[in-house]
This record gives C-alpha cells, sequence and structure tokens, in this order.
C-alpha cells in the first residue's frame, strides 16, 4: 500500500510537470515590430501588436515624415523643367541712310519758235538740294531731298518776244505730273547787255517724306546774274550755287550749276553758240590781246635798232665787236 502511494505520488508530480510544459510552448511568442525602411523603398507596415499599449506610437510619424517630399524640392523642380525661359526681344534694326546721289549729267535744251529761230539756249549740269524740318513737329531734325535735272528733260514751253524771254524745261516725277524748271532772261536795250533775271522750280511734293496737303514746292531765285553783251554767250564752267527761297518758310534751297553756257536774244538758226564770256575772265574785248602783242613786237623791232645802231659806231671807232 505504501509503494501504490508512492508510484500515484510519482505519477501526479510527472502528470503535472508535462501538463506545464505543454503549457508553456503553446504560449504564443511576443509581438515583434520590424523596420523595413533599410531595405525597401516602399512604406514601412507595423505589425499589430495584441498587447495593450499605452506609449503613444512615434515610429509611424516618424517614417512619414521621412519619406514625405518636401514642398520647397517639389515647386523647384516643377517650375526648371515645365516653364521655358522668355524668348530676348529682337532688337530693331537702325534705319538705312539713302545712299548719296552721284552728280548730274550735262543737258542742252534750245527753244525754237514758230519761226525756226533760236532765240534761247541753255545747257548746264543742274543738281537742287532742299533742306526741310518735319510739319507739325517740335524736333530740331532737318529733312534733306537731292533732286538731279536729268539731260534728257524735255522744253515744255518759252517765249522769244518782248523784252523778256524765257524757256521751261521738265521732267517726269509721277506717271501724270512733272517737275519744271523755267529760266527768265531781261533785255537792256540802252546798254546793250541781257541778264538772266530769275531762275524758278515747280516741284512735286510727293517725293519730299512727311510733306502733306501740298501738291507742289515752289523755289525761286530772283538776283539777276550774269551780264553778257548781245549777240553774245555766257559759259562758266566750275559749280555756281544759286540760293533758292521757298514759298513756305521752313524749306531752303540751293541749286547748283556746273558746265553751263547760255544765250538769249537769238537770230539765227540751229544749237550753236555764239562768242563766249567766261566767267572766270571777266569782260575782256579781243582788241586786248591784239594791242598786247603789237606792243610787244614793237618793243622787240626797236630793241633790234638800237643794237645795230650801237654795233655800227662802235665799228666806226675802230673797236672790235664779238
Amino acid at each position: 500500500m505504501a509503494s501504490f502511494k508512492l508510484y500515484f505520488s510519482f505519477a501526479l508530480i510527472c502528470g503535472a510537470l508535462v501538463l506545464g510544459q505543454a503549457v508553456e510552448v503553446s504560449k504564443p511568442p511576443p509581438t515583434e515590430v520590424i523596420d523595413l525602411t533599410t531595405s525597401n523603398t516602399e512604406a514601412p507596415t507595423t505589425i499589430p501588436d495584441t498587447t495593450p499599449d499605452t506609449k503613444p506610437h512615434t515610429t509611424t510619424s516618424t517614417t512619414t515624415t521621412s519619406t514625405t517630399p518636401s514642398p520647397d524640392t517639389t515647386t523647384s523642380t516643377t517650375t526648371s523643367t515645365t516653364t521655358p525661359a522668355p524668348p530676348k526681344p529682337t532688337p530693331t534694326p537702325a534705319p538705312v541712310p539713302p545712299k548719296p546721289i552721284g552728280p548730274p549729267d550735262q543737258g542742252l535744251w534750245p527753244y525754237v519758235d514758230s519761226k525756226n529761230v533760236t532765240c534761247v539756249i541753255v545747257q548746264f549740269a543742274a543738281q537742287l538740294n532742299v533742306t526741310y524740318g518735319k510739319p507739325n513737329s517740335s524736333s530740331s531734325e532737318l529733312m534733306h531731298v537731292i533732286l538731279n535735272v536729268p539731260a534728257n528733260a524735255s522744253v515744255i514751253s518759252g517765249n522769244c518776244d518782248g523784252l523778256e524771254q524765257w524757256i521751261t524745261i521738265g521732267w517726269a516725277a509721277t506717271n501724270e505730273t512733272n517737275h519744271t524748271l523755267t529760266v527768265l532772261f531781261a533785255k537792256n536795250d540802252t546798254k546793250k547787255f541781257y541778264e538772266m533775271k530769275s531762275l524758278n522750280a515747280s516741284l512735286v511734293s510727293s517725293i519730299f517724306p512727311n510733306i502733306t496737303n501740298v501738291d507742289t514746292i515752289n523755289l525761286s531765285h530772283q538776283t539777276p546774274e550774269w551780264q553778257t553783251p548781245l549777240a553774245a554767250s555766257y559759259r562758266c564752267t566750275p559749280p555756281t550755287e544759286l540760293k533758292m527761297n521757298a514759298d513756305y518758310n521752313n524749306i531752303a534751297a540751293t541749286l547748283t550749276l556746273s558746265r553751263l553756257q547760255e544765250e538769249a536774244f537769238r537770230n539765227a538758226t540751229g544749237n550753236g553758240f555764239s562768242a563766249a564770256r567766261d566767267c572766270s575772265g571777266g569782260d575782256i574785248p579781243d582788241a586786248v590781246p591784239i594791242a598786247v602783242g603789237c606792243a610787244l613786237g614793237g618793243m622787240v623791232v626797236v630793241v633790234l635798232i638800237a643794237y645795230l645802231v650801237a654795233r655800227r659806231r662802235s665799228a666806226n671807232r675802230g673797236y672790235l665787236s664779238m
């Protein structure tokens, strides 16, 4: 009976030990939180813990802050990649000044009346230089227009009667209008000479930039020039500048004539000029060079006679002269 009690107690003790081990093995392992930020680019996942915890969870807040991109970085990247740089403004090219005009060509213009008499004939190369200010402008900037009279200009009209004779030449400005130039001569019967009394030009305003509401620009030179004896022509090869007045206050002009020769009050046919009075030599009669030549010839004769007389006297005195 004592052995039975001993075995029964031993069996109870062993059963308790086995039961204790089974309970210990079946106990679930403790909850473990794994941080995956070091091995994966995705957001870390927190394994729920069945054990209640009174402490606040800071792991999730820290992870979220570290993986969220900065607002400043995102804005800077978007601006640099999506906003193109504004294009640079194209500079306005500077205005190209007009090319200088070449020298004018010489033309010949005779006026023949109904009796086939060439009473007026002019020949020259002419260039007009017009200067004017911009209308209705306070600026002091001046505009310039240079115009050559073409050698192929046509004789439009003229006059051969009375004490005043003139000739008008013209050349095309547009399809319907012409520029004109008129030379007027006056005769003095008392002193037997004639002169250029006036010179007038009428220019179409379309060739003048910034001038509007005006059809023509009228220029004139009213000072008498080139007094010439009748039955003679006037000639001046160097350039001659004539100041011209305009019918507007803000316009001034200069007419330059070169290789000039003119004659009025002729009573002959053809285009030939009479004997010329040159502008550089003044009015010198042909008798002057003849008189000077005769005087020089007389002086030579007097010197030769004096030499012969002196030689003969020396021979009479017995001296030999070499």
